[in-house]
C-alpha cells in the first residue's frame, strides 16, 4: 500500500511539474503581458484630422505607454507613402520609401512602373513648359517626393543664368506648381573630357570633387552625396563621406576644388 500510494503520489507530482513547464513555455513564446496605456490620442496629417485603420478598415487605437506614443504602423507609413510589407520569416517589419519603390519598379532600363511615370518623363515635361532643350539645362535635382497627399517629382535646373522648380504630379505628369528666377551667373558645361581639372569657364567634375573630398577622410570612406549646387553666389560641389559612424561634408568651389567648408560629426547610422 505504501508502494501504491507513493507511485500514485508521485505520479500527481509529474503532471503538476508538466502543466507548470508548459505554461512558463507558452509564456516564454507569446511574451503576453497587460500594462495600462492612455487612450483617446488623436492624429492630424497636414492639418487635418487622421483615423488610423487596419486592412479590414477597422479604426485602430492609438494610445501612450510610459510617455511613448504607439500607432499601427502600416496605417501611419502608408498615409505617409511609404510602402509596408511584413517578412514572416524574420518577423521584421519592412518599411521602403516611395522613391526607392519606384527606382526598383523602374529597374535599370528607366521604363514606367505600373504607377509612377519616370524621372526622364518628369524632367522632360519640365523641359518642355519651360521652352529649354536637354542640352543647355543642369539639373541639380529631380526626385520623387510625397507632398499634400500625393506623390510628385521635384524637379530644379538650370540654363543659362535662369533656375527653374517644378513640381510634378508622379502618376498623371500634370504640373502642380512652377517657379523660375533669374540668377546673377552663368552655367558652363565641362565637356573638355579630362579628369575633372579647373579651366577657364568650366567647372571641375563631380568626380573630381569626390576625390578632394575623399583625400581629406580616412581609408574605407565612402560618397554618400555629391550634388551641384548654388549657394552664396557661387557654384560648388556639396559632398557627403561616411566612414563607420563619422560623417563627413565638404562644400567644395565648383571652379577651383578649393574646400571652402567641412565639418564632422559622430553619428550612429
Amino acid at each position: 500500500m505504501k508502494k501504491n500510494g507513493f507511485w500514485k503520489g508521485f505520479g500527481s507530482g509529474m503532471i503538476l511539474m508538466v502543466l507548470i513547464v508548459t505554461l512558463c513555455v507558452t509564456a516564454t513564446a507569446t511574451s503576453k503581458r497587460s500594462i495600462q496605456v492612455e487612450d483617446g490620442i488623436g492624429i492630424t496629417l497636414n492639418g487635418a484630422k487622421f483615423t488610423p485603420r487596419n486592412v479590414n478598415g477597422k479604426e485602430v487605437s492609438v494610445f501612450l505607454y510610459n510617455g511613448t506614443t504607439y500607432v499601427p504602423v502600416r496605417a501611419i507609413c502608408e498615409a505617409m507613402g511609404l510602402d509596408v510589407s511584413f517578412n514572416s520569416a524574420t518577423r521584421t517589419v519592412v518599411l521602403t520609401t516611395a522613391d526607392r519603390t519606384a527606382s526598383q519598379q523602374q529597374g535599370s532600363t528607366g521604363t514606367a512602373s505600373s504607377n509612377y511615370i519616370t524621372v526622364e518623363r518628369a524632367k522632360q515635361i519640365a523641359l518642355n513648359d519651360a521652352g529649354v532643350k536637354e542640352s543647355s539645362a543642369v539639373f541639380l535635382r529631380a526626385n520623387l517626393d510625397w507632398d499634400d497627399g500625393r506623390m510628385q517629382y521635384e524637379v530644379e535646373f538650370y540654363s543659362g543664368n535662369t533656375e527653374y522648380d517644378y513640381d510634378i504630379d508622379a502618376i498623371t505628369g500634370a504640373i502642380l506648381s512652377s517657379d523660375r528666377e533669374l540668377e546673377n551667373f552663368q552655367i558652363w558645361n565641362n565637356t573638355s573630357g579630362n579628369s575633372g581639372s579647373a579651366a577657364s569657364g568650366n567647372y571641375i567634375t563631380a568626380e573630381r570633387a569626390k576625390h578632394i573630398a575623399l583625400a581629406e577622410c580616412p581609408s574605407g570612406s565612402t560618397v554618400v552625396k555629391c550634388q551641384f549646387d548654388w549657394d552664396d553666389g557661387r557654384a560648388e560641389y556639396e559632398v557627403e563621406i561616411r566612414n563607420g559612424w563619422t560623417e563627413y561634408d565638404f562644400e567644395i568651389d565648383a571652379v577651383t576644388g578649393t574646400i571652402f567648408s567641412r565639418d564632422i560629426d559622430n553619428d550612429r547610422w
